[in-house]
């Protein structure tokens, strides 16, 4: 995907997030109780995610995602819709949070721990996460890739069955061993279960407290805490 295309991925994203109502109820509600003053999206894309608290509750939010329109797309969305909103964008990765120790009390991260390496993300959102704070994760299922190979195989695409099928190597590898892949034939994508991610948590002293309401089969949305 060249530039142009990359952003206008951004900003139909954007929107499609900005016209859910029902996603921003069901996250604010995922955080009652919580006093929410900054939030981290990590994979923030044009930072969508944040509108709700940066909007509704009044926080500080920084977006953080390596893609370099990310940051411009994010800051002319805001700039133009939300002008009071107080956000900061980024350019970074989570392997590697420029962020210090037990800042944030709310972080997001929503389809961008497949594409990451995910202990070490997770340990950097765990370093970065404030005493009972609380993660919004999403991930993609073996589920989202065994659908995706056959519906390449059903239209006769090789090329979306060659990816799924990597994909799907790459995650037994990760679910069997524990480790990511980093060469060869598969790739570092993985998909997530239930069972891989709460060892991963775990070892970072956090847990799945709830799935949300407006989760799904293939790419479920988790509350994590650190309580």
């Amino acid at each position: 995907m060249d530039t142009a295309d990359y952003e206008q991925y951004l900003r139909r994203e954007w929107e499609i997030g900005l016209n859910n109502s029902r996603h921003a109820k069901a996250s604010l509600a995922a955080v009652k109780g919580l006093k929410v003053t900054r939030v981290l999206d990590v994979g923030c894309g044009a930072g969508q995610e944040m509108i709700p608290f940066v909007v509704e509750l009044g926080a500080f939010g920084v977006g953080l995602d390596i893609a370099r329109e990310a940051s411009s797309v994010g800051r002319e969305l805001f700039t133009s819709r939300y002008p009071a909103a107080q956000v900061v964008f980024i350019r970074g990765a989570a392997e590697d949070l420029p962020l210090f120790s037990k800042s944030c009390n709310l972080i997001i991260c929503r389809i961008a721990l497949p594409y990451m390496d995910n202990q070490r993300a997770l340990a950097e959102m765990a370093r970065v996460l404030s005493p009972r704070g609380v993660l919004l994760l999403q991930i993609h299922h073996a589920r989202y890739y065994v659908h995706k190979l056959l519906y390449g195989a059903a239209a006769l695409d090789v090329r979306a069955m060659a990816y799924a099928s990597r994909v799907l190597a790459a995650g037994l590898l990760y679910h069997l061993t524990g480790r990511q892949p980093r060469s060869g034939l598969t790739v570092k994508e993985v998909f997530q279960t239930r069972w891989r991610l709460r060892r991963e948590l775990l070892q970072q002293g956090l847990s799945i407290v709830a799935e949300m309401p407006n989760s799904n089969p293939r790419a479920p949305l988790f509350i994590v805490s650190n309580t």
